[in-house]
């Protein structure tokens, strides 16, 4: 009797339990719904790659291989560039591997063209970025995919019947493809990717903010073309001098920035692909008494239309005096840091903000007090992207990564720059000699700084 009331009583619960189960399943559970990429992130130029461009008249598919047989010149700097390189950046597949990843959004900066894609995204489901649905593409380019940001991303456009042309900035000859002139959407197209602004959920942030720093109030600038400074002008033949083209203004396609390259063989290409700092740095300022020694220390942004540093919300910039004795041993050191602070957990916020405006200048007083043996002030600044915590846990999870890239990871000091030195100078306080070091020697240090 007391067998069969328990089993009862056991099966009402089962029972029970599944009614629950069936009925949370019928009326509770959120259905699988399709929802538009562009509606779920109100047509943002980030949100989705270029569409499928087909080969284009007179040249074939769209890689900046082809571009290159006749714009010989343009595609050697493009190869040097940050935008050629940013698939295989180091740091970009280390977080690409991460599982928090929103792969098929990240990639849409990094490879912009739908032909570079082995997947296509148009939907989420129900609207998650975490579930997109991923459709096979059957125009996927591999050789494309590896160009990064290729040519095609900003000078490659469909016209009105599906059909390639190239977007260019001006024309005074007849070339064998089909061209538009329209100097205008090649300015703008920067900012489709480098004013990536959005918070995906508590921890995935993305604050890249350039464009908006561009019209922040208070901007000396005013409103300012990228290429202005990124893409120098000068004058020459666009192709290969065989073409008997006119000599015509040109832009540099090297896309120079901070000066810290994805490899340490970059390093040579940064000085003829147009590096100059944006910063006006004064000279330093001290004044020994006694055993103590005052510093002061002046930077004015003063060539930059952003702050300074922008981008990559994890890059600042670095300013370092040492005090060495006559053998040249460090006395005493001191640090100040311009850039952002974020607390990342348990939600991503910006913390502080200490970055150097456009027009702005920052001042740095110290003194070093009570050091004898004083024989030398060295004055550095550093533009730093990549801090060594960051790099210790790229180095961890580097078994997470492509198998081709693990070795370069899990050993990432020999293979990506973490900064470079951007201004040096050594004071003799003695003589009082100031030697001030030339960017060709900053970036001979900064390429020697490999393994550091």
């Amino acid at each position: 009797m007391f067998i069969n009331k328990r089993r009862s009583l056991i099966l009402a619960v089962l029972s029970l339990s599944l009614a629950a189960s069936l009925f949370y399943c019928i009326f509770t559970k959120p259905k699988d719904k399709p929802i538009p990429v562009d509606e779920v992130f109100s047509q943002a130029p980030w949100s989705k790659p270029l569409p499928h461009l087909p080969p284009l008249a007179g040249v074939g598919e769209v890689r900046a291989e082809n571009c290159g047989k006749c714009h010989v010149e343009i595609y050697a700097e493009w190869k040097t560039s940050t935008h050629a390189n940013a698939l295989s950046d180091l740091q970009f597949q280390s977080e690409l591997s991460k599982s928090s990843s929103p792969r098929w959004l990240c990639l849409n900066c990094h490879t912009p063209v739908a032909n570079q894609r082995e997947t296509l995204v148009n939907y989420l489901n129900n609207g998650d970025y975490r579930t997109p649905i991923e459709e096979p593409n059957p125009n996927f380019d591999p050789k494309m995919k590896a160009e990064a940001v290729t040519c095609a991303v900003c000078h490659v456009r469909l016209d009105e019947n599906g059909n390639s042309y190239v977007l260019g900035a001006n024309g005074k000859t007849k070339p064998p493809h089909p061209i538009k002139i329209d100097p205008d959407k090649l300015r703008n197209r920067c900012l489709d990717c480098h004013n990536a602004n959005y918070v995906l959920d508590d921890q995935l942030v993305c604050a890249f903010k350039t464009g908006n720093e561009l019209e922040q109030k208070g901007n000396s600038h005013g409103k300012i073309a990228c290429g202005s400074c990124h893409m120098g002008e000068l004058q020459r033949k666009l192709v290969k001098p065989e073409l008997n083209t006119p000599v015509r203004t040109s832009h540099k396609h090297s896309f120079i920035g901070g000066g810290v390259p994805k490899k340490f063989e970059l390093y040579e290409k940064q000085i003829p692909g147009g590096y100059r700092t944006g910063l006006k740095i004064e000279p330093l300022q001290w004044n020994k008494k006694g055993n103590d020694l005052e510093y002061s220390v002046s930077l004015t942004n003063e060539k930059a239309a952003h702050n300074i540093p922008t981008g990559d919300p994890e890059r600042f910039i670095l300013l370092k005096i040492s005090l060495l004795d006559s053998k040249g041993k460090s006395l005493a050191s001191k640090e100040i840091k311009f850039g952002q602070e974020w607390e990342w957990y348990p939600k991503a916020r910006l913390v502080a903000d200490t970055r150097i405006l456009p027009g702005e200048t920052k001042v740095w007083k110290d003194l070093f007090a009570g050091i004898n043996g004083q024989s030398k002030i060295v004055f550095e600044i550093y533009h730093t992207r990549l801090k060594e915590s960051n790099a210790e846990h790229m180095r961890k999870n580097s078994e997470n990564v492509r198998s081709d890239l693990r070795k370069k990871i899990s050993e990432i000091e020999n293979f990506y720059p973490f900064s470079s030195i951007v201004h040096k100078e050594d004071i003799d306080l003695n003589s009082r000699k100031n030697r001030i070091y030339s960017p060709e020697e900053l970036f001979k240090i900064s390429k020697n700084r490999r393994g550091e």
